[in-house]
Parts: C-alpha cells; structure tokens; sequence
C-alpha cells in the first residue's frame, strides 16, 4: 500500500517510520533541506518539495496511493493539501474512466480544534479530508490516567476500559523480583499479566511464565480498568498516595487545552483552579460556558511569583498540570509545583523527546501531543480493522491492536487458540457484553469461542501487522 506523508516533521517521521517498519511503500514530503536530511534515516522514498503543488504530489505518486497524510506545522495547508490530493487524483485517474480504482483516503494534522469545530459530518465535503486529527481529547485522557498512579512510566489506551502500562521493578518489590511471572502473578492477588519485559542493554522480550524478574526491569502490563493502577505500581515496589475521591486541581493556562482539562475535572466533580498571567484569557474563560461554575476559579496573576502560588494555598491541591503553549514553560511551572510540594503533577508537550526526559527525571508526568498524534494516524491509516492501533514507545518492536467482531466476520466461532495459530500474535483480552447488557473485559482463554460484538485486544509483531490485519480483517 502506497501512503503519502507531507511534512518531515516529529509526527511526519513517526508515522513514516512506524509504516516503513511494517513494510508499507511510504513517502515523505518535506520543503526543508534540514528536516529531509533527518528523515532519511528511516530509508523510505524521501522528496524535498511542497505538498500544495500539484508537481510534487504527481512526483511523489499520488494516482499510486491509498492513504495521503498531511502533517505539516499549519492546519489551512494540511487542509489545502488533503483537497489538492483528492483532486489531482480525480484528474489523474478519473472514476468514470476508472471505476475500480482504490478510494484515497485523506487525513489532516490540525492543531487548532476550533477550525474544525462541529464539522464532523460536513468536513470531508467542502475541505476534501476525510479525518482530522485533533489529540487534545486524548491527550487528555492519557494525563488524567496516568496522574491516577504517577509512578507509572506510561499509561496508553487500548479504547474501552483497557489500558497498557508500563512499570519499572524497584527493591522493594519483594514479591515481584527474582521470581517467575507465573509466581508472580499466582502470589499477588489481582495482578494483571505482562506481555513484555524490558531489560536494560537487550532487546524487549515477550516473556512466558517461566520468566525471571529482575530489579530494574521495565514491564508493560496490559490491564482492565484504572482501579488496577495502583495494585501494578504496588507490585513493583512503589509507595504512592491514595487518589482523593474528588481532588483540588490547579491548571496553569487559560489555553484552549487548559479549558477542556477544567471541563473535564469539572464533571468529575472536582474542584478547579485555572491560572492564566494574561488577562484576555482568562477573561475569555470567566465568559465561557463553565465561567460561572461554582466550584471553578479563574485566577489572573504572575505564574512566576512564588509567593503569590503560596498565598492561594497551591500546595493545598491535589494535582498541578501545566497547560501552557510553550514546552519549557510548562517544564518549568510543573517542576515548580513539585518542589512547593504538589503530590501530583502533569503537563502536556509538543516534543516527545522533551515528554521522555521530563518522565525519566520522575518528578511529574508528561504526555506528547505530537506522540498521540503519531498513534491517532496510525490508528485511521489501520481502519480497516475496526478498532485501536497502539505504538509503544519504549518497546517499538511490539503493537498493540484491537479488532471488532461483527455479523459474517470470518473468525466468528472460532476458539482463541485456533486465531492465535494463524498469526505470531497474542491475544490479551476479550471485550464482551454480559447478561446485564454491560460490557465486559475477560482474560482471554485458548478454549474461549468468539462471538459477535466481541472485542479482541492483542499484542503483534510490528513487521507482522499486515499478515495479522488479513487474518482479523472482516
């Protein structure tokens, strides 16, 4: 499958690199000498041209393509971009002449939701995309989990209520260390099982129950529920403080991301307060469908005065996230809300590298936006096994996927066992709905039969995605 990528940037090489690895034709568009020379480390089909020029796009073998992608750093030429792909395509290869000719299918990076704001079902008819991702929400989601139980390295969702976390084995995991994981998971009640270990100077492995865990290692639980956080942090050896049921919550930033982060603790039923040292934004906040909320302040004040931060009781809160639209700003107001003594303290970058350091230094917890970007791509780019598509940073030689059940898909009745045969992949859960209608997580057995409306959550290979999208293919 051909994919057409513009922009070379972070998420332009990241789904570029993560496509290539799965053996796709991909290629890269970029203008910048600088940023095409780092991109030909990934060793695909690399063009230094412009994405909106017609030229460029017949150069880089649009009337090949299935999938175009446009991730430059402005949301109106990603736009452009997407309805100039649809259009070239249509004068290359026109449907009447043509009429078995593969649907292209357009995606746009947009930074700013606004410009897309209630647009769902109009988008792709007066801008030419078909899916603009937008990873305000689920950045979000990913920060709000992961501040549940901070001592995580990360916290990645798998859609419903499963998740994949990542855990480092600290001395004090007395029941965990240098034991089997079969033991492991028999002596401690409720732990969930890992499916990968990583271990300092080798490669990840995807371990059995015989294997020996080490102080040090870092293993990637795939696990049912948030609750489960905090018995998977035990396990390794850390000593955290209990979430409050309803925790104070400080947010610097009247941004459009700081809003939608005070909109959600707010439902939550939490109390919030939204810090902002420009008046305008934080007027603009006060004006807004959640100003007047009885358990909301809106503060306008100097985020660098200490005394100030002491004087509205910041280390009174529960939780501190940086919301700011500069990367070491919120470095810098995070790792200050830390050392007043914040238990709790998160924030949301652009830079995943930047995202990397700030959680490996262990004093708050960083979500990239640039990152849940990469994964919400991959994730349309792989649509055609209905579900999610998880990259893991730290171990990139494994995905984690799911892929739906419906009426006439071709495993319907076949047991986990006789699937897992087909392919080197390992089912992990099955997501079911019970007698009450509800749905339900289950651990996923050899002898259990596959329904229709089942959810099967799985762990592949990165290069053997492809085979495992035609074996799970409806």
């Amino acid at each position: 499958m051909r994919i057409i990528i513009g922009g070379a940037g972070e998420v332009g090489r990241g789904v570029a690199r993560a496509l290539y690895n799965e053996g796709q034709d991909v290629v890269l568009i970029d203008p910048d000498p600088a940023a095409i020379k780092e991109a030909q480390t990934i060793d695909a089909f690399v063009l230094l041209g412009d994405v909106t020029r017609r030229e460029v796009l017949k150069e880089a073998g649009i009337r090949d393509a299935q999938v175009f992608i446009s991730a430059t750093g402005s949301d109106e030429r990603n736009m452009l971009a997407c309805a100039l792909a649809r259009d070239l395509l249509e004068e290359e290869l026109p449907l009447e002449k043509h009429p078995n000719r593969p649907s292209l299918l357009t995606i746009a990076r947009i930074h700013d939701g606004r410009l897309i704001e209630n647009e769902e079902e109009r988008l792709a008819r007066w801008s030419g995309v078909d899916v603009a991702i937008c990873p305000h929400q689920e950045s979000i989601d990913r920060l709000t989990a992961g501040l549940k139980s901070s001592s995580l390295n990360d916290v990645l969702p798998l859609g419903g209520a499963a998740w994949i976390v990542e855990v480092e084995v600290t001395n004090e995991a007395t029941e965990l260390a240098s034991t089997t994981l079969g033991e492991a998971e028999s002596r401690i009640d409720g732990l969930p099982k890992a499916f990968t270990v990583c271990r300092k100077g080798e490669s990840a492995i995807v371990p059995s129950d015989d294997t020996v865990v080490e102080v040090g290692d870092r293993l990637v639980f795939a696990t049912i529920g948030e609750h489960t956080f905090k018995r998977i942090s035990k396990a390794a050896g850390h000593v955290e403080p209990p979430y409050p049921e309803a925790p104070r919550v400080a947010i610097f930033g009247a941004t459009p991301l700081g809003k939608q982060l005070a909109t959600e603790y707010l439902a939550e039923g939490c109390w919030v307060t939204v810090l902002d040292e420009h008046l305008e934004a934080a007027n603009e906040l006060v004006g807004s469908s959640i100003g007047a909320h009885k358990r909301l302040d809106v503060i306008h004040c100097n985020l660098g005065d200490l005394d100030l931060l002491r004087e509205i009781e910041l280390v009174e809160h529960d939780i501190a996230i940086a919301a700011l639209s500069n990367d070491h700003e919120n470095i810098a107001i995070a790792m200050r809300a830390a050392d007043i003594g914040v238990e709790r303290t998160g924030l949301v970058l652009d830079d995943s590298a930047l995202a990397r350091v700030v959680r490996r230094i262990g004093l708050t917890y960083a979500v990239s936006e640039r990152r849940v970007t990469i994964d919400s791509i991959l994730m349309q780019v792989h649509r055609r096994v209905p579900g999610h598509y998880q990259l893991m940073p730290s171990v990139p030689e494994i995905v984690a996927m799911s892929a739906s059940i419906v009426k006439g898909h071709s495993r319907l009745g076949q047991t986990i066992e006789k699937i897992e045969k087909k392919g080197t992949f390992r089912i992990a859960f099955v997501e079911r709905e019970n007698d009450e209608g509800s749905r339900m997580m289950f651990r996923s057995k050899p002898d259990m039969t596959v329904k229709i409306g089942d959810r099967l959550i799985l762990f592949v290979s990165s290069d053997d995605v492809p085979t495992v999208e035609k074996i799970l293919e409806r």
